[in-house]
């Protein structure tokens, strides 16, 4: 989501956000008129794609760039280059590097044994995501490999809340965000584990035997393998 001091920007339509997004995994680089069209329609763009594109290009630079005393609106963030267009949007105002870094402290404040502060960071980390990543561009091939990469992210740095929550003594709270990533991912082992182990502490270690039970059996009929040593050492802890 685009902002201003804060406030919500009207990005228009679902296609001009795509074209947003588009030049923002470019990570600074330019775009051509042509590759946007492609990524934008596929082989088969309309006509006027171009046409489209630019249009989209000059509302864009409206909403991102105030207008200035004489009533034009100038190039700044959205820049037009000798090869394509470009998004000059520096790290520390890219939600998706504060939420990296966030979770980087987060993963240090652990390390060094301050799950209370690890559990604040990662909390607040995670409390910039508003649903999927990259929503508006789901599946289109462009932004396939950043929302994986973006998703794998926000998936470790929920374990990660997860672990300091069981650190700081909070198991019933671990629990809850445990199982809400075992809904999310029943393929992911870890979450698994995690989910286990909070049941554990928090003092019901039957429960946690048939939490393994269940992931065995959707392991198998899913993936056709059973749960790796990490998962069995634990049930053979719990026992």
């Amino acid at each position: 989501m685009a902002t201003r001091e804060g406030v919500p920007l009207d990005l228009g339509p679902r296609q001009r956000r795509v074209l947003l997004i588009r030049l923002l995994v470019a990570d600074g680089c330019a775009v051509s008129l042509h590759g946007l069209c492609d990524d934008l329609w596929g082989e088969r763009p309309p006509a006027r794609a171009a046409t489209a594109v630019h249009a989209h290009i000059s509302r864009l630079r409206r909403v991102l760039h105030p207008v200035g005393a004489s009533g034009v609106c100038r190039e700044g963030v959205l820049a037009t280059t000798p090869y394509g267009y470009v998004l000059r949007v520096a790290g520390e105002d890219r939600d998706t590097v504060w939420f990296e870094r966030a979770v980087a402290e987060g993963r240090e404040l652990l390390e060094a044994g301050r799950p209370e502060r690890a559990v604040e960071v990662l909390a607040g980390a995670l409390g910039v995501w508003r649903g999927d990543a990259l929503a508006d561009a789901a599946f289109l091939p462009f932004a396939a490999r950043e929302i994986a990469r973006l998703t794998e992210r926000r998936h470790a740095a929920r374990e990660l809340c997860v672990r300091a929550l069981l650190m700081s003594g909070r198991p019933d709270q671990a629990v809850l965000m445990a199982r809400d990533l075992v809904d999310e991912e029943p393929l992911r082992e870890s979450a698994w584990d995690l989910l286990m182990r909070s049941l554990w502490l928090l003092g019901r270690p039957a429960e946690a035997l048939q939490q393994y039970d269940l992931a065995s059996r959707v392991l198998h009929a899913e993936l056709g393998v059973d749960p790796g040593p990490a998962l069995r050492g634990l049930r053979q802890a719990i026992q």
